[in-house]
């Protein structure tokens, strides 16, 4: 018998969801995921909750296996062109790195970065956070996460509404810190 893991399943797929509106409801708050991960990884439980055959994502790092870019059904663009981008966040972004970040008129085509970094809630790197969703601030503690990717994403925002919204993801959780989130000092 043919056996679907966790992740491809609805009901999976809409606890992975509600998971994700928190994260952007609470910015800086961790969840767990392993319960609905299986042998699976993260970014393709993520990815499958997501993604589906109207929008497009990047994976220029060849995070997930080609199997599962099958199952995903979503078709791949270019890193300027992309609405959600996989990206390893051990590595510094490439230079003159380009990303989707709207327009005036529909500034909620920003893409959406996924920086897959070794962990949350642990590390020497801390990024201090202030905006909507946040009592007063927020210190979060990384590890693997290059910080140039928070000045970028600073830079990016800049001009708010314009910008693009954070998943960080380690092995079992994640985190999301939207446009309106505020990184105090990201170096």
């Amino acid at each position: 018998m043919l056996k679907i893991n966790s992740i491809w399943q609805p009901q999976t797929q809409q606890k992975i969801f509600r998971d994700l509106l928190h994260c952007f409801s609470f910015p800086g708050e961790v969840i767990n995921l392993k319960e609905y991960l299986e042998n699976d990884s993260i970014l393709v439980a993520i990815l499958s909750t997501i993604l589906d055959q109207t929008v497009t994502w990047n994976d220029e790092d060849d995070l997930v296996e080609n199997s599962d870019r099958l199952l995903l059904q979503s078709p791949l663009d270019t890193t300027k062109n992309a609405q959600y981008l996989v990206k390893n966040a051990v590595n510094p972004p490439p230079e003159n790195f380009e990303i989707n970040l709207g327009d005036l008129s529909n500034p909620e085509t920003g893409a959406t970065l996924i920086l897959a970094g070794e962990a949350i809630g642990k590390g020497d790197f801390q990024l201090h956070l202030t905006g909507p969703g946040i009592v007063n601030t927020k210190t979060i503690f990384l590890q693997g996460f290059d910080p140039h990717w928070f000045t970028l994403r600073n830079q990016w925002n800049h001009n708010f509404p314009l910008g693009v919204d954070l998943i960080l993801v380690d092995a079992e959780q994640m985190l999301a810190l939207p446009r309106t989130t505020i990184i105090l000092d990201p170096l």
